[in-house]
């Protein structure tokens, strides 16, 4: 079953969110880029006030450090996303992570959809102590379906397949793309932009938007054919 993360910036819109049917709760500043991170202040106070209603995730930063993604940990965040660049960066970025929070903080590697992400490094992901992967998009301007090819977005999922990882797709989604996308059958769906007022990813969180993606869901994965 494929569930419905949003990112929100507040304990307020944390609750929000879940009330109006999230499951997985994303801590990101969208005023601070693609994988913003939040405060540490504001981080544990969303942490306290979610509890035990959902799954909480957390941007580390578009430049993050090993210090970043502990900072995110030690805060009460079990499951810290950090950015992969291409190449053999990426691969040296996956290293250094695994190696310093492998085994400890669950780690998802965000690969940029708008910039050839590299299917190669989901299993040195896996290799590197990661627990998943996920696509996003760095430029907010357009989404991942204009990001990427359909065929492209599938072998990035059946990549992390065989890699037995957790796989999540995101980058400014709308409510019409969970039927496009939810054949895929990813562990997540993302969604920011697309949930708050306006359509308008720094403006406030709203709850009417969230219900009518997680409505989407429900109704698009009772109805799908399963995926052979």
């Amino acid at each position: 079953m494929t569930e419905l993360l949003v990112s929100v910036t507040t304990p307020e819109e944390a609750l929000l969110a879940l009330d109006a049917g999230a499951t997985v709760i994303d801590l990101k500043d969208p005023t601070a880029g693609a994988l913003g991170a939040l405060p540490v202040e504001t981080v544990k106070a969303v942490v306290a006030a979610v509890g035990h209603r959902g799954t909480l995730t957390a941007a580390a930063g578009d430049a993050a450090t090993v210090d970043d993604a502990r900072t995110l940990y030690e805060a009460g965040v079990v499951t810290v996303k950090v950015p992969v660049p291409s190449g053999e960066a990426g691969a040296q970025a996956l290293a250094t992570f695994g190696a310093a929070l492998g085994g400890t903080a669950r780690l998802v590697a965000v690969f940029a959809a708008d910039r050839a992400p590299d299917a190669g490094l989901v299993p040195v992901a896996a290799f590197a102590g990661f627990s998943g992967v996920m696509l996003d998009t760095t430029d907010k301007g357009a989404g991942l379906l204009d990001a990427m090819e359909l065929a492209d977005i599938a072998q990035f999922v059946a990549a992390a397949r065989r890699a037995k990882l957790m796989v999540g797709l995101a980058g400014s989604l709308k409510v019409v793309d969970v039927g496009t996308l939810l054949p895929f059958k990813p562990d997540v769906i993302g969604f920011r932009g697309g949930v708050c007022v306006d359509g308008i990813r720094t403006n406030p969180l709203d709850p009417t938007r969230v219900r009518a993606v997680a409505t989407a869901l429900a109704v698009h994965g009772a109805r799908r054919a399963p995926v052979e």
